[in-house]
């Protein structure tokens, strides 16, 4: 079991991604922080506020006295849920045994815990069917939490995660099955799919969705102050509040939430357990892109161990041995042998920056990687790139004469089932793009000609897949990041400039918040100040419902803590290598 010290620090890292975060927009209403169609005044007293003090959770060596103690509370309803009950025992790291609250007090894997609106049954995951099956049963909730989860199922895919694949079906029926159980992760489920349909709102108000936001962030401190032990609806909750975090713009509150996923994923799962179910698979996806994404943009190393990117990889090589015609599989076993190799690539650039390897060993592990990175991408099976199923039909054949690149290309893209393909070799181009920024041994020039190629062809894809008319939804929010690392290294004249600013308004329009730190440097790279306000000229498309939740982001994301979030917040290591470039294509 974690060390006091520990539980401490994870603690700490929540109450940190969590502060201010039932901050409000001053249009907003008056007492709508704590506001949700499933609480009452009474209730709202019996849970500690966002901004409340956490006590330290107490280690299996401490006194009985310490372990948590029920907390009775009203129930008017219950969940529903028919999943068998067992015991919880997902494996913890070598002798690890559960903690003193699970082992001399009423665990809650054991009892039920109401609610002051109703009651949420712990979910028992040790037998966790893999697809739990049938659409959830909504109709004990209010109806707006009804609508809005019928809405979550029926639109939010796992594109909307920045995730390329999910062959278990983890976020179309998993999630909304264990979100019944977990009282937080509901009302995060619900705040992120009203999310998304305020957007679409013309007169959408941000209390439509922050009453959901902020009541999980009240749920998920006050669970940690009664101290009990860390449950799969505490992680799925604290991922799921980081993705919120991504969209808004908010890396410094993401850094946070990825530092405690990161104690709750290693004490719940072990690196031999982990891709044993579909739950432990569908954890391990959501934190590793997380961790990825910080380390990659901060130039830090990823936090989760790497045996934990290994077990997946073995586990995805095992069933495509066993399931030989699987593309299921297949896909996701490329999809496993990337992630070890981003993670590599993490570990290696955050000791280069360090100045923990010499110039020449750097040199020679990035070359390294640059190998194993083309190795990859040249020994797909066939079956993932079978050209019967390539998008050669398009209904326009020539690109408009602004357009910097050439969306209609026969073969571009592929249909299903090998669409997964096309989003991978996305990502595999936004990651070389990514090594290839850290090469110190060729001339300047002549790696921005090379880092241009790689850009040109993210922007190709990232248009090819706006105008398809079969592109599964949330797919550019799922690609905005490669469009906004591409954007850096293709020419500054207004033509690119404008067809960039078109892209980046989608991504924020359909919901993805660019930070006010990185569009002030975009800005500066564009060398248009207005960039800042908004990408458009004239304010085309910056609807009150954006502005309201800019204004919201940037008020967040104030504010950095340390010299680790000010460098993710700046992204400075990607904008070095551009102030190093000088007259190189991106300043053109």
């Amino acid at each position: 079991m974690p060390s006091a010290t520990k539980r401490v620090q994870f603690a700490n890292a929540v109450e940190k991604a969590t502060e201010g975060q039932g901050a409000r927009p001053k249009e907003s209403v008056v007492n709508s922080r704590h506001t949700s169609p499933m609480s009452s005044n009474e209730d709202e007293d019996e849970h500690a506020e966002p901004d409340s003090k956490l006590d330290p959770i107490p280690d299996a060596e401490e006194p009985e006295a310490a372990a948590r103690r029920p907390v009775a509370r009203k129930a008017s309803r219950t969940t529903g849920m028919s999943f068998p009950s067992h015991q919880h025992s997902l494996g913890r790291r070598g002798s690890e045994t559960p903690s003193q609250e699970g082992n001399k007090s009423s665990s809650p894997s054991a009892s039920t815990v109401t609610t002051g609106s109703f009651t949420t049954a712990p979910l028992q995951m040790s037998e966790f069917p893999a697809t739990p099956g049938g659409r959830p049963d909504f109709s004990h909730l209010p109806l707006q939490m009804q609508r809005h989860l019928n809405w979550f199922i029926d639109n939010i895919t796992y594109h909307h995660y920045c995730l390329n694949l999910d062959g278990d079906n983890f976020f179309k029926d998993i999630l909304p099955h264990v979100a019944l159980t977990d009282e937080a992760l509901l009302n995060a489920l619900v705040g992120f799919s009203a999310y998304h349909t305020t957007l679409q709102d013309p007169d959408g108000k941000l209390e439509d969705f922050l009453q959901y936001y902020n009541r999980s962030v009240t749920l998920l401190l006050a669970c940690l102050k009664r101290k009990e032990r860390y449950s799969v609806g505490t992680l799925l909750t604290i991922l799921q509040l980081a993705t919120i975090e991504e969209y808004f713009g908010d890396w410094v509150n993401l850094m946070g939430h990825q530092k405690a996923a990161l104690e709750v994923i290693t004490t719940m799962f072990a690196p031999q357990t982990i891709a044993q179910t579909a739950i432990g698979r569908g954890c391990h996806y959501w934190y590793s892109r997380f961790d990825t994404f910080v380390g990659l943009l901060g130039g830090f190393p990823t936090d989760l161990p790497r045996e934990y990117f290994t077990a997946i990889e073995n586990f995805t090589q095992a069933q495509t041995a066993a399931q030989p015609e699987s593309i299921r599989w297949k896909i996701e076993e490329r999809a496993a042998h990337l992630r070890v190799i981003t993670y590599d690539m993490s570990i290696i650039f955050a000791r280069g920056s360090r100045g923990q390897l010499s110039a020449n060993d750097f040199a020679y592990e990035h070359d390294q990687l640059t190998k194993r990175l083309e190795e990859w991408r040249s020994s797909w099976d066939p079956a993932l790139t079978d050209p019967a199923y390539l998008v050669n039909d398009w209904p326009r054949k020539e690109p408009d004469a602004d357009d910097i690149v050439n969306p209609y290309e026969p073969g571009l893209v592929y249909e299903a089932p090998l669409f997964n393909s096309t989003m991978m070799s996305v990502e595999w181009l936004s990651i070389m793009l990514m090594h290839k920024t850290q090469v110190s041994n060729v001339p300047i020039q002549t790696l921005f000609m090379e880092l241009s190629q790689y850009a040109y062809k993210i922007l190709q894809y990232f248009e090819a897949l706006e105008f398809w008319p079969l592109t599964p939804k949330g797919v550019l929010l799922n690609i905005q990041s490669c469009l906004s690392l591409a954007a850096l290294f293709v020419p500054q004249d207004k033509r690119h400039q404008m067809w960039l600013r078109r892209k980046f308004a989608i991504a924020e329009t359909q919901g993805y918040i660019y930070p006010l730190s990185l569009r002030s440097k975009v800005a500066a790279h564009f060398g248009d100040p207005h960039c800042v306000r908004w990408w458009l000229p004239n304010d085309e498309g910056f609807s009150p419902t954006i502005q309201n939740i800019r204004n919201f982001a940037d008020e967040r994301n104030a504010a950095a803590v340390t010299v680790q979030q000010e460098s993710l917040r700046e992204v400075r290591h990607l904008f070095a290598k551009l102030e190093l470039a000088g007259e190189g294509p991106g300043n053109k």
